[in-house]
């Protein structure tokens, strides 16, 4: 009988190639938020996926990018982290898209053997790609990195091919224990959970540069009989921004709390009641002392 495995399995990558979409998937509830623009992810996430052979635990990590805010350099080392402490690395891509310069000097950069774990090469939304690409795309991908496991297309929205990315996954993980109880998803508390819900619904009704210059920080959270009693607080960059976050007669944040709470009572299986406030802290996101607070330092979990 083979021996149980468990491991940390980091997933890399440029932003928007699906790698929140995928840990969602895999472990069948939405841990970590999902929007079509780039930077959604800011700190590390971990999925936990358990079955009779392994534990996965799936560390979800921001889109490595550049940038010139203290907050965008964070988050790319606390990628990079990731990918040092993980016992297998999972280095996606979107194949829908040509693979660019960006995307080639990343996987170059983890097939510099400098980091020693194995890598596995995810090439995502294939539902979306030219099949008559694909192939060559792959052969592109072991070209550039031929000492990696394993090169694995999926669709991620679909889940088409996650089964096979498991058991790639899994050969690689070391004969290990479980670390987590078999009924634990995630290592996020509810608090983080509803921060990360009003967010998503920022990011989703918000346009131009206003998501990446919000925040949320819940300053209130009590569990009762009748359900969750949650306060939070959504930091904008700048004073235009309020006026338009909060939309004509209080529109813009009436949805903003009506599809979060909705979300969260969904996750959590309770009443949520959800007040939101908005308010103005200029420069937050390159302010290194604010963005500690926020749980979104360079070594933010």
């Amino acid at each position: 009988m083979s021996e149980f495995r468990c491991g940390t399995v980091a997933l890399l990558g440029r932003p928007n190639v699906g790698k929140s979409t995928l840990m969602n998937k895999v472990i069948g509830a939405k841990v970590a938020i999902v929007t079509p623009k780039p930077q959604t992810t800011r700190h590390r996430i971990l999925g936990i996926f358990t079955d009779a052979k392994s534990q996965v635990i799936f560390v979800d990590t921001p889109g490595i990018h550049k940038g010139t805010k203290q907050l965008n350099r964070n988050m790319v080392r606390i990628a990079y982290a990731a990918a040092q402490e993980a016992d297998v690395l999972a280095i996606m891509q979107d194949a829908s898209r040509p693979l660019d310069s960006a995307t080639r000097l990343l996987i170059e950069r983890f097939a510099d053997g400098s980091l020693k774990q194995p890598r596995i090469h995810v090439l995502n939304k294939i539902d979306l790609a030219n099949r008559d690409l694909l192939l060559p795309r792959l052969q592109e991908i072991q070209r550039i990195d031929p000492e990696a496991r394993a090169y694995v297309p999926v669709s991620a929205r679909k889940g088409s091919q996650i089964n096979a990315l498991l058991g790639e996954i899994r050969a690689c993980l070391p004969e290990s224990p479980a670390v987590y109880e078999e009924d634990w998803f995630t290592d996020q508390s509810q608090r983080q959970l509803a921060e990360e819900y009003v967010r998503e619904q920022v990011f989703l009704g918000m346009h131009q540069e206003i998501p990446f210059q919000t925040a949320v920080q819940v300053e209130r959270f009590e569990v009762g009989d009748s359900g969750i009693e949650i306060d939070a607080v959504i930091l904008v960059g700048s004073e235009r921004h309020k006026p338009m976050l909060i939309g004509k007669a209080g529109m813009g944040m009436k949805r903003i709390g009506t599809y979060a709470r909705k979300g969260l009572e969904e996750l959590l299986g309770q009443r949520i009641y959800l007040k939101l406030w908005v308010k103005v802290d200029a420069d937050w996101f390159d302010n290194p002392g604010k963005l500690v607070e926020l749980g979104l330092g360079s070594d933010a979990s």
